[in-house]
């Protein structure tokens, strides 16, 4: 090991650096899952009670779900989505009169990455 003005490594730094760094993006990592994983179940109710449009058949509403998943170890997406063919339509036809989707990243969003920032700290 590299030894100075008698100090001496007993790991070499760069290698010390990069297993540090390794471990913090995991620890970020499984902490983003865990809001994430903490915030999904609430946010597909409130889309579910919050849907504006009247229901007909009630498969619109009851398809309303969130997923979450893991981008290479990276990154975390969290997904919000219809699980009918015309969600789309609901989300975008009528300048959005029909969208829960939006609204719920409107309403949630702020919480979610309040709680990211308050993790980083």
């Amino acid at each position: 090991m590299a030894e100075a003005a008698g100090f001496r490594w007993e790991r070499p730094p760069d290698v010390v650096f990069t297993e540090l760094a390794e471990a913090y993006t995991a620890a970020v990592h499984r902490g983003v899952k865990a809001i994430v994983q903490r915030w999904a179940p609430q946010i597909e109710n409130w889309m579910k009670e919050n849907a504006p449009w009247t229901d007909r058949t009630g498969n619109a509403r009851q398809t309303l779900h969130t997923e979450i998943e893991d981008v290479v170890n990276q990154a975390v997406a969290l997904i919000l989505a219809h699980g009918v063919h015309y969600g789309v339509f609901l989300e975008l036809k009528n300048a959005g009169r029909y969208a829960v989707v939006t609204p719920a990243l409107d309403e949630f969003g702020p919480a979610i990455w309040s709680d990211v920032r308050e993790m980083l700290t």
